[in-house]
Order: structure tokens, then C-alpha cells, then sequence
């Protein structure tokens, strides 16, 4: 009697192992897949964005600016705080309250879209 049971949840234990060994495969394989092309933490610590190049006159005039890119550097200390704290409020509000990624949102984001109510955003500062 007992025997047919501990059979029967040997199976199951194996099945559900090999499936979470599967998933495991095809999560690292995907990770892979699309990580491969990525670039190196070293070259992002050197990462420098295009910024516009200006041209002024003798008299200090602005003569012309060139860019690909309209991108104005401003270092993180000359932002005010209030610019901060505001970015922060409209875009993450649990910004300070998770490593990067924030688990809760992805799950209300999706239990809404499965609803079909309305359909948010459950990217982070950090990931955009």
C-alpha cells in the first residue's frame, strides 16, 4: 500500500526537478542569448554620451552649436534636490526601496494586463 505512493511521489519529485532544471537551462539560455552583445561593465564605467559641440564668436557670442544628440551634461550635484525628489515621485516612487528592480510592480503590472485593466508601466529608473 505504501509502496505505490512513495513511487508515485518519487515520480512527481522527478518530473517537478527536471522541470525546474529545464526552466533553470532556458532562463541561463536566454540570459546568454541576449547578454552576449552587451558591453562590459568596464566600458560603461567609461561611457560618455555625445554632447553638443558650440562654436563662439570672438566676443563670446554663441555662433552655432553641432550634435547628433542634444545632450546638455549637468553633474548629479548641480541638480537640485526638489528636481530630484520630483523625477523620483512621477517616475519610481519606491525608488529607495528596492535594489534596482522592483518585483512588486512587475506583478501588479502584469496582474492588471492579465485583467485587462489598464496597462502601466513596471520599469524602474534604474532599468530605463
Amino acid at each position: 500500500m505504501l509502496r505505490p505512493i512513495l513511487s508515485l511521489l518519487g515520480g512527481l519529485f522527478s518530473f517537478v526537478t527536471l522541470g525546474m532544471a529545464a526552466a533553470a537551462f532556458l532562463l541561463g539560455a536566454v540570459f546568454w542569448y541576449y547578454g552576449r552583445d552587451l558591453p562590459s561593465t568596464e566600458q560603461l564605467a567609461r561611457y560618455e554620451p555625445p554632447t553638443i559641440s558650440r562654436i563662439y564668436s570672438g566676443e563670446g557670442r554663441l555662433m552655432d552649436e553641432f550634435a547628433r544628440e542634444r545632450r546638455l551634461f549637468t553633474p548629479i550635484e548641480d541638480i537640485p534636490e526638489l528636481v530630484k525628489g520630483a523625477f523620483i515621485s512621477a517616475e519610481d516612487k519606491r525608488f529607495y526601496q528596492h535594489a534596482g528592480y522592483d518585483p512588486l510592480g512587475i506583478i501588479k503590472a502584469v496582474i492588471d494586463a492579465a485583467r485587462g485593466g489598464r496597462l502601466r508601466g513596471a520599469s524602474t529608473i534604474t532599468q530605463q
